[in-house]
């Protein structure tokens, strides 16, 4: 028997739980072949549900401009979807599309006043555009919204607001939020270690940002990467003046 397309959607979006986006681009691409042209009723809501789902996909699988596409397609039939405003976001930030990124967020922002991430994602835009005290502002506000959250939903937006506070020279509010990131899992917020690290070195406190980066070194789950390697020359320069 052949599924219906809302069968098609809700298996789709069981894929996406379970990552297998080209299983889920495949089913939400049937779904939407089966409805065809619609222009309002339940079936324009199913044809947006598959649209933005189609779009989520295609967004995992880094085929941004198709997401784009999607979701856009997904808007034609209902506009204000907060969701798929903040996925369009998304998108254009893998574009590079800072500006037109921004403008999707703060949609999202208008129609769910209360999404924590859509704040973060746009402070990390403001950050991008060196907008400081606006990264400070969402950060802030995405923190107030995830206060009731587990710890590790607040340490992105910490450590957003650390590395802003950072660029506006305001170190020891810097600091402690960087302190506030790692008060849960050290683990979670590593990353903490090495960006409280280069504040030390700018109050020119050498010890406590040698510590902070070996404490880094010792728990970043990549002791391969890029930042890793940053904070291993940090030390030798450390180590010739301590």
């Amino acid at each position: 028997m052949e599924q219906s397309p809302k069968e098609l959607i809700e298996q789709a979006e069981q894929d996406l739980v379970n990552q297998e986006w080209a299983e889920a681009l495949e089913g939400f691409n049937l779904a939407i072949a089966l409805l065809g042209p619609v222009e309002g009723g339940q079936p324009a809501a199913l044809f947006a549900e598959a649209q933005n789902g189609k779009g989520v996909a295609l967004l995992e699988m880094e085929r941004y401009g198709e997401s784009v596409k999607a979701f856009e397609a997904a808007l034609t039939i209902e506009p204000n979807l907060p969701g798929t405003h903040y996925n369009l976001g998304l998108a254009w930030e893998g574009l590079g599309q800072l500006e037109t990124a921004l403008h999707n967020y703060t949609k999202a922002i208008e129609l769910e006043p209360h999404d924590g991430e859509a704040y973060f994602r746009r402070g990390g835009i403001y950050f991008a555009l060196e907008q400081y005290d606006k990264t400070v502002e969402d950060a802030t506000q995405a923190l107030e919204l995830h206060q009731d959250d587990q710890a590790g939903a607040v340490v992105g937006p910490y450590i957003a607001r650390g590395l802003a506070l950072h660029r506006l020279e305001r170190y020891d509010e810097a600091i402690r939020d960087y302190g506030r990131a790692l008060s849960g899992d050290p683990r979670e917020g590593c990353d903490a270690y090495f960006y409280r690290a280069l504040v030390f070195i700018d109050k020119g406190e050498a010890f406590p940002a040698r510590a902070d980066l070996q404490a880094f070194l010792t728990l970043t789950p990549d002791p391969a990467g890029v930042q890793a390697e940053q904070a291993r020359e940090m030390i030798i320069e450390l180590d010739k003046i301590l």
